[in-house]
């Protein structure tokens, strides 16, 4: 890949590029068709000096030349003025392109959830945060297994970033659920995952500093924690949101009442769900003072409601799940610890899973696939992430299934 330098005075936040954005070892930093979340990245972009591939030279060189003849057709060629011209860089302005799935477009809607989930003030944010949420949808609705193997194996086995990748997996995992909610909807979908995305706004910086803290809540911090969901409220209706099922899920999604959800009013029911969801993905999670259960205990923390009978919310959402989902560990009849990487279509159907340590609890040279409806590979049970100790190549496993 040859990389070509590319002049920065026509960047700005907000826009879809037209190109991606590389550092001098061709890393990229912003990936072709998303914007620059907002002047803060723009800082840290215009610090570093920026390339781009040499076969995406000529988007750049045409909409230069293209703002040049738009200038002479309205009068304004002066060679002063194009001598002075910035080009526009916009995906908008050239012709359009396909979305292309690309695994390591993750990591660039991470960075702008980061952002936006940090400053609910910053410009445009609202439409930002719709932007960034569908494009992470459509990459769940056409990638779902990839998709929560990616945030379930994050969840289980990095602590860091833990607010941002809690809030996309408690998103996704709603989006999945919801219409199996009573009564669902279909225009219920945007103020769930919304919420779900949003619910923990009012302690984001909290909410990162308990992850790495041992020791149990202070006094101040629990008065934070319990009041965070109305501030969430008030940052959320400051930045322009005005949908009741929005607010009302993001209100409640920590005192939804138990019981039947056809009884609850639909923002309480999607507030429910959001619940649920959340106690399921903070169970598959690492943090200093707990560490990370099994897919299977933080299922049955999903499925019983707080007075241990079965939650509706909580049935919605392990039956788009599983109870090893992918992203989870499970152990081997024949003692091998595998990692699971798709969902099964029914309770009753076998596993597709990939083993990658041994009965000796040693790295297996070559990850293999495993059929678990033979009786040697039968699936015994979950194996928390903590309890493995090896980091797998999820976009090398996928291959093989």
């Amino acid at each position: 890949m040859k990389l070509v330098p590319i002049t920065p005075d026509g960047l700005e936040p907000g826009y879809p590029l037209p190109f991606s954005l590389r550092d001098i070892n061709g890393q990229v930093l912003v990936h072709r068709g998303s914007p620059i979340a907002d002047q803060q990245q723009l800082g840290h972009l215009l610090a570093r000096a920026l390339f781009i591939e040499e076969g995406e030279k000529d988007i750049a060189q045409r909409q230069l030349n293209a703002q040049v003849d738009q200038m002479f057709r309205t009068g304004g060629g002066t060679l002063g003025a194009i001598a002075a011209l910035r080009p526009e860089f916009d995906q908008r302005a050239t012709e359009p392109m396909p979305l292309v799935e690309r695994p390591l477009e993750w990591p660039d809607l991470e960075s702008r959830a980061r952002v936006l989930l940090g400053d609910t003030r910053a410009s445009r944010w609202l439409p930002r945060l719709d932007e960034l949420a569908q494009e992470m949808l459509h990459r769940l609705d056409r990638q779902v297994d990839a998709t929560l193997l990616r945030f379930i194996h994050i969840a289980g086995s990095r602590p860091e970033d833990y607010s941002t990748h809690h809030a996309i997996l408690v998103m996704l995992l709603c989006a999945l659920a919801g219409p199996r909610v009573p009564g669902w909807q279909p225009e219920w979908r945007r103020p769930l995952t919304r919420a779900a995305l949003t619910m923990n706004v009012g302690m984001t910086v909290l909410q990162q500093a308990l992850v790495r803290q041992a020791e149990p809540l202070n006094p101040a911090q629990r008065t934070q924690v319990e009041a965070h969901a109305q501030r969430g409220v008030e940052l959320l209706q400051a930045a322009g949101v005005d949908d009741p099922l929005w607010l009302g899920a993001m209100r409640h999604h920590h005192d939804a009442p138990s019981g039947p959800l056809e009884k609850l009013e639909p923002a309480v029911r999607l507030a429910r769900l959001i619940q649920r969801a959340d106690r399921y993905a903070a169970r598959l999670s690492t943090r200093r003072n707990r560490a990370a259960l099994s897919a299977k205990a933080a299922a049955q923390a999903a499925f019983f409601d707080e007075g241990g009978h079965p939650d509706e919310a909580g049935q919605a959402l392990l039956a788009e799940t599983g109870l090893h989902p992918p992203g989870a560990w499970v152990k081997l009849a024949c003692g091998e610890i595998a990692l699971v990487m798709k969902r099964q279509p029914n309770p009753k159907a076998p596993l597709t899973v990939v083993s990658l340590v041994n009965r000796e609890g040693m790295p297996l040279a070559v990850p293999a696939l495993r059929h678990t409806a033979l009786p040697k590979y039968k699936v015994e049970g979950g194996v928390p992430s903590g309890d493995v100790r090896v980091q797998p190549n999820l976009e090398q496993l996928q291959k093989l299934v």
